[in-house]
């Protein structure tokens, strides 16, 4: 068990959590400090304050959820790697989606979770990260999502956009959330629609729903500003 690691080698692994849930923070904090093997030195709702409370707290391990608001939680892990190569980096996700899965591979990752997992399997899964192991058997065993080509291309800055898109963000909305100026946000837009062949926001959300890289299955599961500004940004760009 991941108790009988941690005493085994006579030490605690201290922990990063990096998740704007709070319910989630709080449950993966009452979980690993109840093994006595883990102790959670930081609890942060955004990853972009995270290469700095990294730096300075020094964790074993740092918790990270994939989707978040502002700064993109791969770009933040790269910049801890970067001062600490030996920060054990976990990414949890909300599904597991192939490209998720990837640029996490590609940036060193130990891990990537689902936070469907029981509480058992995600402390046995760190009990391995610790050990030195990584845990990325995902990558071949098959993940959920979408095998469409197109799709499995989008970088992770532009499945965010994609997921901004189909909660109805305004790009001014979606420039302050992620930090960036509109423009920047446009250019994400139009790379999205070339790179899909989609030429309006509303179509953009479509696909994301139907291929599962956005919580809602329709559209008419949006909230009703949120329908509102998609259908009246449909009809702006059809005329």
């Amino acid at each position: 068990t991941a108790m009988d690691a941690g005493a085994h080698r006579g030490r605690v692994w201290k922990v990063l959590i990096v998740d704007d849930e709070a319910l989630v923070r709080d449950a993966l904090c009452a979980m690993l400090e109840s093994t006595g093997c883990y102790r959670v030195v930081g609890s942060l709702a955004r990853a972009d304050e995270a290469p700095q409370v990294a730096r300075s707290l020094s964790p074993d391990v740092v918790l990270m959820d994939v989707e978040m608001p502002g700064r993109s939680p791969f770009d933040s892990a790269r910049a801890i790697r970067a001062r600490n190569e030996d920060a054990h980096i976990v990414f949890l996700g909300a599904h597991v989606h192939r490209r998720f899965v990837r640029e996490a591979a590609d940036i060193g990752a130990a891990a990537y979770l689902t936070k469907s997992d029981s509480g058992s399997a995600i402390l046995a899964a760190l009990e391995r990260v610790v050990s030195g192991e990584r845990v990325l058997s995902t990558l071949d065993e098959g993940v959920e999502g979408t095998s469409d080509d197109a799709a499995d291309r989008l970088t992770a800055r532009e499945l965010e956009v994609l997921k901004y898109i189909s909660h109805g963000l305004s790009t001014r909305e979606m420039a302050e959330l992620m930090f960036l100026s509109p423009r920047t946000v446009e250019r994400h837009v139009e790379r999205l629609m070339g790179r899909l062949g989609i030429r309006d926001r509303l179509r953009l959300a479509l696909f994301a729903f139907a291929h599962g890289l956005a919580p809602s299955p329709t559209v008419g599961g949006l909230s009703i500003p949120a329908r509102e500004r998609l259908e009246a940004d449909a009809v702006s760009v059809g005329e």
